[in-house]
């Protein structure tokens, strides 16, 4: 059977367009859209990636700028309160945006797979090419760029980078354009934004929840995967449900744009029953809030309990012991790092020489 095309959601062509516009003449970039056919997909669209890689290698060189669209992500927003607007808005602590990137990463742009990798007290967010897309070092150091900045945005900080199997030229390019340290790694060829681990506790000022956008990413990927996993789905809106005290199949189902019997025997082919589930957030989640030293009747409701009687049961069979017994065995150093320090953002225009202003027509979104 014929695999399709390496290809990207129209979303992801609207991103690039968006900042090419900050830092490309107007008239120059409708004609190269044009020229290669990309002027207004629509929504449901996926776009050659083929095409986008003419695309930015055709500026690229009118523009006599070889890392042309690194600049421009740079125009586009990374800042908390805009990530909070998208499915990141979800997430608790940086782990849970890298798991939510990792998740969606493939959906936007089959440029390339996201991974994350411990190695003692190490984190690596990991860049990998795919092979049939044949990526630029362009696009693989843009890809990398934005990662770095959403992580930043999220407040990361001590961040280092490394590549593996690309030119000399690239890996200066990466050190004056990240503003990073850059480490030559061994292996097959990548790139990676290195942090310290306990940073992926870090907690995440997570006002505004946005899990009707959450959602609509899930639907997304149970169209486009036939061997979606939709006990995983369940879990990612129970975390989100749960601290607005919704519990029931049926709201999950409803998000899912399924019937709820339809759910239960998605769940019960995979044997993992709504209630396993229901408990299994619970559980993760409460040792958070633990963590996060939050109140015994906060911890209830946050959990999606109405009364706390309920609650302190059945903590007493997850852990053996009360709330205020657990709190006392974390060390200092856990509760530490669930708090927010601060922030290191990037500079807004990496390129080594002056910039031109963006566009009037530009809004920051």
């Amino acid at each position: 059977m014929t695999q399709p095309a390496p290809s990207a959601s129209s979303e992801h062509l609207d991103k690039i367009v968006k900042g090419l516009r900050a830092c490309v003449p107007e008239s120059r970039l409708q004609a190269a859209l044009q020229r290669n056919q990309l002027l207004a997909p629509t929504r449901a669209q996926r776009i050659p990636l083929a095409a986008i890689r003419t695309l930015v290698t055709e500026l690229a060189k009118e523009q006599q700028e070889p890392w042309l669209l690194v600049r421009a992500f740079s125009y586009l927003n990374y800042t908390e309160a805009f990530l909070a607007t998208t499915y990141l808005g979800n997430a608790r602590t940086l782990r849970d945006a890298i798991n939510l990137s990792k998740r969606y990463f493939h959906q936007n742009s089959d440029l390339a797979s996201l991974a994350l990798e411990l190695n003692g007290n190490q984190a690596s967010i990991v860049v990998t090419p795919t092979a049939e897309a044949q990526a630029t070092d362009q696009q693989l150091l843009a890809a990398l760029y934005a990662v770095m900045r959403t992580c930043q945005g999220l407040g990361l900080q001590q961040a280092s980078a490394g590549i593996a199997g690309m030119s000399d030229d690239t890996r200066d390019a990466c050190r004056r354009l990240l503003r990073l340290p850059v480490a030559v790694l061994s292996g097959e060829q990548r790139l990676e934004l290195q942090f310290p681990a306990m940073e992926l506790a870090r907690a995440l000022n997570t006002t505004q929840p946005n899990i009707a956008r959450l959602a609509r990413r899930e639907r997304q990927l149970i169209r486009t995967n036939a061997d979606h996993c939709w006990s995983e789905s369940v879990q990612l809106l129970l975390t989100a449900l749960l601290p607005r005290g919704e519990t029931r199949i049926s709201r999950c189902a409803s998000l899912l744009a399924v019937a709820p019997r339809t759910l239960q025997r998605k769940l019960a082919a995979e044997q993992q029953p709504f209630s396993a589930l229901l408990a299994t957030v619970r559980q993760r989640l409460c040792l958070e809030y633990v963590q996060a030293d939050h109140a015994d009747d906060t911890l209830a409701l946050l959990l999606g309990y109405r009364q706390t009687s309920q609650f302190y049961r059945q903590f007493r069979l997850w852990f053996g012991c009360s709330p205020g017994q657990l709190r006392s065995r974390l060390t200092p150093e856990i509760a530490k790092t669930t708090k927010t320090r601060g922030r290191i953002h990037a500079p807004p225009h990496p390129a080594s020489r002056p910039t031109p202003a963006p566009c009037a027509s530009y809004q920051r979104r």
